[in-house]
Parts: C-alpha cells; sequence; structure tokens
C-alpha cells in the first residue's frame, strides 16, 4: 500500500504523509489502534481488506478535499 502511495505521489514528500495519514486515519476507524499501514497490510492473506481500506481513505480524502 505505501508502494502504490509513493508511486502517486511522484516525489511529492508532502502529498505522500497526507495520503498516509489519511489511510492510517481510515483504517484506526474500522480497526482501532493500528501501529502501521504495512503492519496492517501484512495482517490479511489477501489484498481484498486492505484495498478496501484504500477506497474508503480515497472518500475520506475527498471529503477533506484533499
Amino acid at each position: 500500500m505505501l508502494g502504490s502511495i509513493r508511486i502517486e505521489a511522484r516525489g511529492d514528500r508532502g502529498l505522500e504523509s497526507s495520503a498516509v495519514a489519511v489511510l492510517m486515519d481510515a483504517i484506526r476507524r474500522k480497526f482501532g489502534d493500528v501501529d502501521s499501514v504495512p503492519g496492517f497490510n501484512d495482517a490479511f492473506a489477501t489484498g481484498r481488506t486492505p484495498i478496501r481500506m484504500v477506497e474508503q481513505a480515497a472518500d475520506l480524502a475527498d471529503a477533506r478535499g484533499l
């Protein structure tokens, strides 16, 4: 998930940081206290749940005007 964010941010560290923060907010809303995006991603055998969280983070970012 972080690799995808980095690719899409195209070197813009501020954008990357904002995207990771929104993703962590989305993850924590659903799953509570999660330490990191990689830790969350690695906790699932398939990519289904992590990808769903990326979708929810995109909706959250849109709602925040990011």
